[in-house]
């Protein structure tokens, strides 16, 4: 049982009131049995669940799953049309009703991340096996990551679609997936939002920035990471590729990915970086991008990868020292079609580097 808080934070306090509020005053009065019910489905939610919610200094927040529902079932009136509260599937809505949820899922998230960011201030994480992660943000604050969306999206990337699935439009899921899950492994307590670059917008636009891919890097490293030099992407002529160019003093060199006989691609090219947040510094962007999605998933895997992360994490920090400003562009080797993670402390894998201490350097 949670020990209630005698001065809870005022984002925790705000997140109860609004979630008491929704039950009490949008669409009529509910119990917190109706609304237990109701967000449960077939596995319904105690009354204490929804009474420790929707109190301020109980220190319980609900699951970013939870919010989902209480976006879903708040919606929109037809939810209450019986008298008793029932949760809409999603193919039941209409498009105002779709906007109206997204909406209300936005500012109770907002809320909650905002409330989890003061519970970490107050109380100090102690250092665990993880902390040397550069996935592990100590703050607790939220992670935004922002991932490319597909060229050409399946039938049921559409909203309107019966089996509407929403990830389904995002590009690169193999880096997605891999930074998605070491996110949550090392942050436990964080909210990790994963967003298309058009999504970016008000409070998510201010957490911890991860940015995967093509399209994601071009829109949101614009603004976001401005300031790193990162290999400037130039269109082969007459291929459906790219080069990567990257300069040192007066000198530039062009990566490629490379082809065999039978025209496989057996190496890219990925790159991982690494600035302040220009809006709030003591929070990150991080970027992963390649020449194809092989280069951002082997990038990816440089500091994933249990076989290889720590000997990359210690060679940042051999190579860089403790700096939140960097940029490596590295070999990734394709088998069957699959990226190799690289280790970074073999010469002939890097390509390129920048920190703020060294400067660029082949």
């Amino acid at each position: 049982m949670v020990a209630d808080n005698e001065h809870p934070s005022i984002p925790a306090r705000r997140l109860a009131e609004r979630l008491r509020d929704l039950r009490e005053r949008e669409y009529g009065q509910f119990t917190q049995k109706q609304l237990a019910r109701a967000l449960g489905g077939a596995d319904p939610l105690s009354i204490a669940t929804i009474s420790q919610w929707e109190k301020p200094g109980s220190g319980r927040l609900p699951p970013a799953q939870r919010l989902e529902a209480y976006a879903r079932l708040f919606c929109t009136s037809r939810s209450f049309a019986s008298g008793t509260p029932r949760l809409l599937r999603e193919d039941e809505l209409n498009g105002q009703e779709r906007e109206r949820q997204a909406e209300l899922y936005a500012e109770l998230l907002a809320l909650r991340e905002r409330a989890l960011e003061t519970q970490a201030a107050a109380s100090p994480e102690p250092l665990t096996s993880h902390s040397r992660s550069i996935w592990h943000f100590p703050d607790g604050a939220a992670v935004s990551v922002v991932c490319s969306e597909a060229p050409e999206l399946p039938e049921y990337a559409r909203p309107g679609h019966l089996n509407y699935t929403r990830y389904a439009k995002h590009a690169d899921l193999d880096a997605l997936i891999e930074v998605f899950g070491q996110l949550r492994s090392d942050n436990p307590a964080s909210m990790i939002r994963i967003l298309a670059p058009d999504e970016l917008v008000q409070d998510f636009a201010l957490n911890h920035l991860v940015i995967i891919g093509g399209v994601a890097v071009h829109s949101a490293t614009q603004y976001f990471a401005n300031d790193l030099p990162l290999p400037v992407a130039e269109k082969i002529q007459g291929t459906d590729t790219h080069r990567f160019l990257c300069a040192v003093g007066d000198e530039t060199r062009e990566f490629t990915s490379i082809r065999d006989d039978q025209g496989t691609l057996v190496q890219d090219v990925g790159v991982i970086a690494r600035c302040p947040h220009p809006l709030v510094p003591e929070r990150t962007v991080t970027v992963l991008t390649g020449i194809t999605s092989r280069g951002v998933h082997g990038a990816t895997l440089c500091f994933t990868d249990r076989r290889v992360r720590d000997a990359n994490e210690q060679y940042l920090l051999d190579a860089f020292g403790n700096t939140d400003a960097f940029c490596i562009a590295m070999r990734i080797r394709v088998s069957n079609n699959v990226a190799l993670p690289s280790n970074l402390r073999r010469e002939d894998l890097r390509l390129y580097e920048w920190s703020e201490g060294t400067g660029p350097r082949w």
